[in-house]
């Protein structure tokens, strides 16, 4: 009767660790598979778009005036 209760204790320890390791593998290799697609076209921050054609209009407006360099 002993011995019986031994084995079934051992056999509950064994698969007790396997499932953890099978655990542990499964946390440390998910990470691993996502991966992260970038668009085929960056695009600039909105703001940056803006501040350039803000600055470009200025420098046309200067231009039409007469203003920039001699």
């Amino acid at each position: 009767m002993a011995s019986a209760i031994l084995t079934s204790a051992k056999h509950g320890a064994y698969l007790a660790i396997a499932l953890y390791v099978v655990m542990v593998l499964i946390v440390s290799l998910s990470p691993q598979s996502q991966q992260t697609f970038d668009a085929p076209i960056q695009v600039a921050h909105p703001g940056i778009q803006f501040e350039h054609r803000t600055q470009n209009a200025l420098v046309d407006q200067a231009e039409r005036l007469g203003v920039a360099g001699a």
